[in-house]
């Protein structure tokens, strides 16, 4: 009797080589399409480009707690802290501007994280991921990277 192993591979492969022409057009569709939208992570350098440019259509969302906001902030930056940010995303626009100061985004608009180190930075933008949120950025060296690069 044949082993399970010498009917199943032969099977496999045949069905791999039917499938990988759809799976290599898929892979090369979305590599074009990774290359058109923009990176999940943010440089330094796209930072100052935004403050300087005065991007209006572009949010930078600082997630740190209050007291770390006191020692200094990115300009042009808002406040949300990490604890705060699912219950953020699920507020109603009107809540949240109320909430917060600020107009909410929209699920397809961009909108940067920062916190410290982008440790918190990068779980805020996860979870904005999740929920669907595409426009959602990390500015992974956040304030440390930004406070360095500027004192220079």
């Amino acid at each position: 009797m044949p082993s399970f192993t010498s009917l199943a591979i032969p099977a496999l492969y045949q069905t791999s080589r039917q499938f990988a022409p759809r799976s290599m057009a898929a892979i090369r569709q979305a590599q074009f399409a990774s290359k058109a939208s923009k990176p999940d992570l943010v440089t330094y350098e796209e930072i100052d480009t935004l403050i300087h440019q005065g991007n209006k259509n572009v949010l930078l969302i600082d997630v740190r707690e209050p007291g770390e906001v006191a020692q200094g902030v990115i300009p042009t930056s808002h406040h949300v802290p990490l604890a705060n940010i699912q219950e953020a995303l699920a507020l109603p626009d009107k809540e949240f501007e109320a909430r917060f100061g600020f107009k909410k985004f929209g699920k397809d608009d961009e909108v940067i994280f920062y916190c410290r180190s982008g440790r918190r930075s990068g779980m805020a933008f996860d979870l904005a991921r999740q929920l669907g949120y595409s426009g959602a950025r990390n500015y992974s060296g956040s304030w440390l990277d930004y406070e360095a690069k500027t004192k220079k």
